[in-house]
């Protein structure tokens, strides 16, 4: 897929992304290293948790999502980065073996009122597994009008 540049940005335009199945040691992996909580890095202390089992943590659902929409390659000439994140809500858990499928919407894409060649877009993003959805959040990116992007 090609990059887009604001005007690619349509409102209400969705895009489901290739879905990425989490196993067991990459839970524990991450959150070894970023959420060292029981119900994430050890399964016997996880089956004694409220989620009677190990579980994904929120952050690396996120961030397993945010790679899932990089690597459609929407962003690859024309991103400035984007100033944060909204939103986020953890519906359900994500468990070892589960696979992460992503959609996202465009809810919002305009031109920057402090300079014209860049756009500032709202996406939303639903992250499901077989089971239904597990999250949800809204980011904002700020992109190149078509006339400015990279070649």
């Amino acid at each position: 897929m090609s990059y887009w540049c604001l005007d690619d940005f349509t409102v209400g335009r969705k895009v489901e992304t290739v879905p990425v199945k989490l196993e067991a040691e990459e839970i524990m992996w991450f959150a070894r290293q970023y959420d060292p909580q029981p119900f994430h890095t050890d399964p016997e202390a996880a089956k004694d948790s409220v989620f009677g089992g190990l579980i994904s943590s929120g952050f690396q659902t996120v961030a397993v999502a945010t790679g899932q929409f990089l690597r459609t390659g929407i962003l690859d000439g024309s991103n400035l980065g984007g100033p944060g994140l909204d939103k986020i809500r953890w519906v359900a858990p994500v468990r070892p073996g589960d696979t992460l499928s992503t959609v996202f919407e465009v809810v919002e894409a305009r031109a920057s009122k402090s300079n014209p060649a860049r756009g500032i877009v709202r996406l939303g993003f639903t992250v499901s597994t077989e089971a239904g959805v597990v999250a949800t959040f809204e980011t904002v990116v700020m992109v190149h009008a078509r006339d400015t992007a990279a070649a």
